[in-house]
Parts: C-alpha cells; structure tokens; sequence
C-alpha cells in the first residue's frame, strides 16, 4: 500500500520537483531541510512558531545556547554559569570577547538591551512580551507607562487638537529614558549585563536563550520610525520597517539583517527558501562542517517527501501526511531507520472561543463553560490516537505532559461521560443540541484527519452539526489570532522546562491565549505560585490551576501530548531529535 500512495504522489509532484531543480541557480547547498509553512517572520520580537524559532537560534545567539540533547542552558554570547545573587534575583553576565556580530562588530550588552527593549515597546512587541514583564523588575511598570502615552496621544491625533498632540508627543518622548532607566538591566560596560528579576525564577537562565530574549545590531535603528526628530512614530509607538530583517535590503544605508549566530542569511527567496551561509566572524566558523545550509519551502508535505526521496532534501523536520501512520509503522520495524520518531514536550489540543458573543454572525455557544464541559467530557482520544493517528501519540487529558518535567505531576483531568457532557447541554438550554448553531472547527489541513473524527464524534454524541474550514498554515492563524472562530485546533510546544511554559498562556491577556479565556482566579494562582518559597508548594499550586482549566472551566480540549516525526537521511551527522524539535546546525556533518 504505502508503494502506491508514493507513486501516485510522485505521479502528482513530479513537475513541482522538476521546476524545483531546473530553477536552481547556484550550486546545492551543503546541507538541505524543509521548514513547513515555510517563515513567518524572522524578527525576535514578533516570533511565536517553532520553525521560524528553529532559524533564529541558528542565525542569531542568546545569552545562552542549549545543549542540543538535554536541551540544558550553555555558553551563548556570554560566559556560564552567569553570578546569580543570594536571593537569586540579581543576574550578572559577562559577554565573551570573541562574541562577533556577522559584519564584524563586537557584541555588546547595549545590543541585548536594545533587543529586549523593543520585544517589550508597544508597536514591537507581540506574544511573548510577558516574559520581560512577569520577569523583569520595572518592565511592567514601564509598559504600562508607554501605553498610557500611546492611547493618549492616540486620542489627539485629530487636526482640530494638532497643537495639544505635538505637544504630549514632545514631553512623552523627553520623559522616555527616564522611565526606561527604572527597567532592571543595565550595562556598566560593553561586557557586562546586569538585571533584576521581580522574584526568583527557577528556570528563568532556560530563557535567556529563547529568541525573544535575542540582541538585535545598533544598525536597526537606520529603519526607525521618527517623528518631530524622537525616535517614535507620530502615535508615540517604536516601529521599524519591516524589511529590517531581508538580507538584502538597503534603505537609508542600511546593510542588510545582520546576526551574531553560527549562520546568517545570506538570501531570501519568498516562499522558495532561506539560504544561511557561516558567519564569518562566529568565533568556531572553522569548524563549521556546513558551510551553506538551505531552508526549503514547498507547497505540501508531500511533496517535500518526494523532495526527500529523490535526494534533494537531507533532513524533514515534519512528516505530517495523511499516511503518517505508516511511515511510523516502517520506521518501528527497521524497515526505515531514516524516520525517526520524537517525544516531544508539546500537547494537541482544541480551543473553544471562550470570549465573542457571536461568531461569523452566529451565536457562540462556548462562551458558557458548561457546553465547554459538555463538548470536553464527548471527546474519544482513544480512538484518535490509537485509530485515527496511529503514529504513537500518547492519550492527553491534562496540558502539561506527564513525567515531563521533573517533580509535576499534572491533574488527572476529564473521564470520557457522554451521559453527563449531555446533562450539561440540557442544562445550558440546549436538550438534545436542540438550539446550537452550526458549529464551526478551524483547522490546518494538516489535521483533517482529527477534525473529522471528533466532528463526528460530535454529532453522534450531541446532535449538533458541524462546519469544518481547512485553511493554510498562514491564514489559518490569522483567523485564530482575531477569534474568527467557535473551536480552532491547537498545538503548544514547550519553549523551557517548567508547567507554566503550558499554563501561562491562559492568563488573561496572554498574546498565546487563543481561547479568551479570562478568570481572575486562574490569574490569582499563576501569581502565587511564582510568589511560592518551595519547589513543592509551587508544583502543589500549578497542579489546582491546571485543574481548574482541564477540569472545570475547560477554554481547551488536550487530546493527545504529541510524538513528531523527522526523516534523516544515513549521510547526515549531528542531528540530535529532542522534546523541541531545535537542532543547532553548527553541530551538522554530511558525509554523502
């Protein structure tokens, strides 16, 4: 069987990977991969998907790096371990001498600051903006400010009320610096970098090689936004062209993105591919096995399978294809020792719209906890994994993964109970799902297969009808992030080795909070567990949080905690698969 699905899909690809290879220009790549979904975007600030992570921290380089296996914090552009105070508040980090930016400059503390202070300014930052004001003593403080003058000057920005503008605009941007001076990191010299947290964090050096977290080059500031000679735009807001980051863009005498990582971007061809090439002034370039690596971008998974087949592609970092089950099934009896399964720390879920009040002109259900529950209690994750998937997955009715993080042990969270989930349908006034609209699920065609099990699943159980949209990995999350949605597919990834790399992003107002989903007493336990002296009654306080989202309010679905699988070719070296699918291409051979 599997023989077949591969011809026929090479029958339907062949003239893509034909014009692939005749298109080529340049000699190939030393190392070759495909990126699925291609870029989002490569600016730090505004990153939130594992494969546009998976450039960063190749092309760029943190405070620290990761230990490709354990994925513990290493050396990065500074010394480790860093000084840690008594309270373990104060962090110090000495950047190393040989830290080089890819035209040559050293690598100073002012770049890292430069880089945090724009992932925190209204206008730049984006999804993970918490992690500077959770963590950082004064950034919150400092981004409140910032808004504050953003929405007043927001309100004068009228012709009849110019002067009183110009005016707010004037004092907001002499008093800037002086309100930054109160965030907690400072540079004594170009080598140093002191901060302060706002309580301790136990996995808080785990950040500061997470691409948020990454400097950006002074030569950015040649594409700022100016108004009335302030680096500002006229709403008060930092921005920048967004081209900044094209390798090959020259405006106002900019250079072109430049990157202090192993690699840099050498060319960007807009859904085609990245090429990185070694940064010459990386202080191991010498020993860089790969001196040019290509990110690849097709249109389907399938046809970079096909890619990979043929011999063009070395390394996918996805097998997402409909007949994924048996490729696992190949690669568990040594048939395909190339295709490798991976225990990733990352959940597959459904979130339920938990905040608009109609949706597409329609009436949102979800938005009561009870039919919530009622849609949570139905769900068959026994059949999606072993039936449906088949390719591994382990069964998940809590967030966080078990025996993933040392000392947690996550609720135990919803029994399936079609007599109750229809109890509480009746309840919330719709008997038998007489009354509930069409409901819509919104998905990636990645997740046909899912979708259309608990659909049905659905239908059967409550009588509802079900409207499933299939959209490109693109548009699908732009519809997701503006809530254009009733339930929409969701996957997490752990971005550091702690629950509330999970449990975090259902705060209220958390930019990863796709649901809406907004409780101040969730809100109240996520505080106190940070505030908590114990590993153990912190661990205790999480564990009821969790609960209270997976058992009770239930904004998401958990169905299963994710195995992903990769495809390696024998020739390839170094590749090492671990719980966040990074890989560090500094650490790549290919013996062809």
């Amino acid at each position: 069987m599997m023989r077949s699905i591969v011809l026929i899909c090479f029958g339907l690809l062949l003239p893509i990977l034909v014009a692939y290879r005749f298109a080529e220009r340049e000699p190939r790549a030393d190392f070759t991969y495909v990126n699925p979904s291609g870029v989002h975007t490569l600016d730090p600030a505004r990153m939130s998907w594992t494969q546009d992570f998976r450039i960063a921290l190749n092309v760029w380089e943190g405070l620290t790096s990761w230990d490709p296996k354990t994925l513990a914090p290493i050396a990065g552009a500074a010394y480790f371990p860093p000084e840690i105070s008594s309270d373990r508040l104060t962090y110090t980090f000495r950047i190393r001498e040989d830290a080089r930016w890819s035209n040559g400059d050293p690598v100073t503390a002012a770049d890292f600051i430069r880089g945090w202070r724009r992932a925190m300014e209204p206008g730049t930052a984006a999804d993970y903006a918490f992690l500077f004001t959770d963590h950082i003593a004064g950034a919150e403080d400092y981004v409140r400010w910032r808004q504050e003058t953003f929405d007043l000057l927001k309100s004068l920005d009228t012709v009849a009320q110019a002067v009183e503008h110009d005016a707010a605009f004037d004092q907001a941007a002499k008093d800037a610096e002086e309100h930054f001076s109160n965030v907690a990191v400072e540079s004594p010299d170009d080598r140093t970098l002191i901060l302060r947290l706002t309580r301790p964090c136990p996995y808080f050096i785990d950040l500061t090689g997470f691409p948020t977290l990454l400097p950006i080059h002074k030569s950015i500031e040649l594409l700022r936004a100016q108004y009335r000679g302030a680096p500002y735009n006229r709403l008060g807001l930092v921005t920048y062209d967004p081209q900044w980051t094209k390798p090959d863009y020259h405006a106002n005498g900019y250079s072109g993105l430049v990157t202090n990582g192993s690699y840099r971007i050498a060319d960007w061809q807009f859904k085609r591919r990245v090429r990185m090439t070694t940064n010459p002034h990386y202080r191991d370039a010498a020993r860089l096995a790969c001196r040019t690596i290509d990110m690849l971008e097709f249109d389907n998974l399938s046809a970079s399978i096909m890619a990979y087949e043929s011999g063009d592609v070395d390394f996918l970092t996805d097998l997402s294809v409909p007949y994924e089950h048996e490729l696992f099934r190949r690669s568990t009896n040594g048939e395909r020792p190339d295709f490798k399964s991976c225990k990733v720390l990352a959940t597959y879920f459904f979130n339920f719209n938990c905040v608009d009040e109609e949706v597409n002109g329609r009436v949102n259900p979800f938005r009561d906890a009870r039919v919530r529950r009622a849609f949570s209690l139905t769900a068959d994750r026994e059949h999606i994994v072993n039936n449906v998937l088949r390719r591994g997955d382990r069964v998940a009715r809590s967030f966080v993964p078990h025996d993933a993080i040392s000392g947690y042990g996550p609720p135990e969270g919803l029994q399936r109970n079609v007599e109750e989930s229809r109890r509480l349908l009746a309840e919330a006034g719709y008997p038998n799902g007489e009354g509930l609209p069409l409901i819509n699920i919104l998905y990636s065609p990645s997740d046909e297969k899912v979708c259309q099990a608990m659909a049905r699943t659905w239908e059967d159980t409550l009588n509802v009808r079900i409207d499933l949209r299939a959209l490109e990995s693109k548009t699908f999350a732009a519809e997701k992030r503006e809530h254009r949605f009733m339930i929409a597919r969701g996957n997490w990834y752990a971005d550091y080795n702690d629950p509330t790399t999970f449990l975090d992003t259902l705060i209220s107002q958390n930019g990863n909070n796709d649901s809406g989903y907004s409780n101040s007493e969730y809100d109240d336990r996520l505080r106190r567990a940070n505030d908590a002296s114990a590993d153990e009654e912190r661990f205790r306080i999480l564990q009821d949080a969790e609960r209270m989202v997976v058992e009770r309010d239930c904004p998401i679905l958990p169905i299963l905690h994710r195995v992903e699988m990769i495809a390696v070719k024998p020739y390839v070296h170094g590749i090492i698969p671990n719980a966040r699918l990074w890989f560090p291409f500094r650490e790549i051979r290919v013996d062809r």
